[in-house]
């Protein structure tokens, strides 16, 4: 199996979606579109969509979002499974027809809890959680339920926290891919973030508390996820 991955910054890797593949024998390949990366000539078995700082409309800014999201394109007409996470489900949302835009109640930085919403447990993926669990989350965008994709998670803050679109794409706003390493390099690159406070929005001292609490956990959140996705 080949699985690509489209990071949109180095320090927002797959981490432990890398290891979920590579485990199960996958040959695993990254590249970085802020790094000056160039995308494949073909088209993987699965596409993994990272996150990143920047908006799904920025491309007069980023200007390879465009052959990004043309890539992308390419994969969902060819049929192979996608995984996007935090911007990466932004993209495949818009993509897919829904509307991305800033959040109505601000910025989501930090640990808060996830609920598997009412259409999400009727499917293999949300029957096999339960019913709420921690996540980690960095976002100020959301987006809206694309046209014939299922309702996964929900919180609080945001009414679509992931989705299921033709058994085919996984959509995650949150992050269950974290190590404590990788939380500390986001609060390290991106703490700017943070200044600006917010209801939904803790301190880096707690993030990074936070992340040593569930430092452990995510993996058995995590690779049943994916598992029951991979078997769709």
């Amino acid at each position: 199996m080949r699985v690509y991955c489209i990071q949109h910054v180095s320090f927002e890797k797959p981490a432990m979606i890398e290891d979920f593949f590579t485990e199960r024998g996958a040959v695993f390949s990254s590249v970085c579109m802020s790094e000056g990366d160039s995308l494949w000539e073909d088209v993987p078995d699965v596409l993994v969509v990272m996150g990143g700082p920047m908006g799904v409309s920025d491309d007069a800014i980023y200007p390879w979002l465009r052959d990004e999201k043309a890539y992308i394109e390419r994969c969902l007409k060819a049929g192979i499974k996608i995984i996007g996470v935090c911007l990466g489900a932004q993209i495949l949302a818009s993509i897919l027809g829904a509307s991305v835009s800033r959040a109505e109640k601000g910025k989501e930085i930090g640990w808060f809890p996830v609920f598997v919403s009412p259409e999400g447990s009727h499917t293999s993926i949300g029957s096999s959680l339960p019913v709420s669990f921690m996540a980690f989350h960095w976002h100020g965008d959301e987006f809206s339920l694309p046209p014939g994709a299922v309702s996964l998670f929900y919180n609080h803050h945001t009414q679509v926290q992931g989705f299921l679109w033709d058994d085919r794409v996984l959509a995650l706003q949150f992050h269950l891919e974290v190590t404590e390493d990788l939380v500390v390099s986001l609060v390290d690159n991106c703490a700017a973030e943070l200044a600006d406070g917010g209801d939904d929005v803790m301190s880096s001292a707690a993030i990074l508390a936070g992340a040593r609490l569930y430092k452990d956990a995510f993996r058995t959140l995590l690779f049943p996820i994916l598992s029951d996705f991979m078997s769709l």
